[in-house]
């Protein structure tokens, strides 16, 4: 037998997609993805279901667990459905509420030499040079976008690492590990901080947009880590000792973290 051909045979099997569309009973369509994993699961994520699987897995067995597990499906899809209708459409125009610590800011647009945005008082006032608002080909609002963002950005990075000191000096006096080399913020989908066992702590930025409370108990959350990696008891009595309000916060970011956009 040639080389080549033993090798193919050998190779270990790719990852195979199957899209299966519903016949009208189930109310949703989706896919089979098998692949060398060792379990099968039914994931259900952004509106989308998929059938993850072993190859060795018969496709008929996936469907009939699918029939099996629809109603539980239904459920899932109507319930991200509704947390979608909740995250707010921005227009990045003058006027709009944009929260800052949970209190609503509200953006005025203004005409400047350069592009920049600063807080007054309960206003969020943007500068853009005019060669941006009259170019009818690109609209402004792109540009608003990205400065708020920027705006955004460099508030948390001031907050948060002011904040994240001052938990880690209470910490400190009982743990002196409790050292923080270093505060990152980083955009990220399921998690709203991490803190490494280097000791850096990286905070999703977008978390500045809830009330402070929050964002306290995120800090207080991630700092914590440095004494305790894991999520034992030991750790959630120590977060309880600094913020006995913990659970709150918590559900907070549980119910409404995924309406903080930018």
């Amino acid at each position: 037998m040639p080389t080549s051909h033993l090798s193919s045979l050998l190779r270990k099997p790719q990852t195979r997609l199957i899209t299966v569309e519903d016949p009208g009973h189930l109310g949703f369509d989706y896919t089979i993805r098998l692949s060398k994993r060792k379990s099968a699961a039914i994931e259900v994520r952004a509106g989308k279901v998929v059938v993850a699987a072993p190859h060795r897995v018969a496709q008929r067995d996936l469907k009939k667990w699918v029939n099996e597990k629809a109603a539980w499906i239904r459920d899932k899809l109507q319930q991200q459905a509704d947390r979608a209708e909740q995250i707010p459409e921005r227009q990045y125009a003058e006027g709009e509420s944009w929260p800052w610590l949970g209190e609503p800011l509200t953006l005025r647009i203004l005409s400047g030499a350069k592009i920049s945005c600063e807080r007054r008082g309960e206003s969020l006032c943007l500068s853009l040079p005019k060669r941006i608002t009259s170019d009818t080909s690109r609209p402004a609002s792109s540009a608003v976008q990205r400065a708020l963002e920027n705006w955004y950005k460099e508030q948390a990075q001031t907050l948060l690492e002011a904040k994240t000191q001052a938990v880690c000096q209470q910490l400190q006096a009982r743990f002196p590990q409790a050292q923080c080399q270093r505060v990152q913020l980083r955009r990220t989908k399921s998690k709203w901080g991490h803190c490494t066992h280097q000791g850096v702590i990286q905070y999703n930025w977008l978390v500045v947009q809830a009330p402070e409370w929050v964002v306290d108990y995120l800090v207080t959350h991630e700092c914590c880590h440095l004494v305790h990696h894991n999520h034992s008891r030991s750790y959630w009595n120590l977060v309880a000792s600094l913020m006995p309000n913990y659970a709150l916060a918590r559900r907070w970011l549980h119910q409404h973290g995924h309406t903080l956009v930018v």
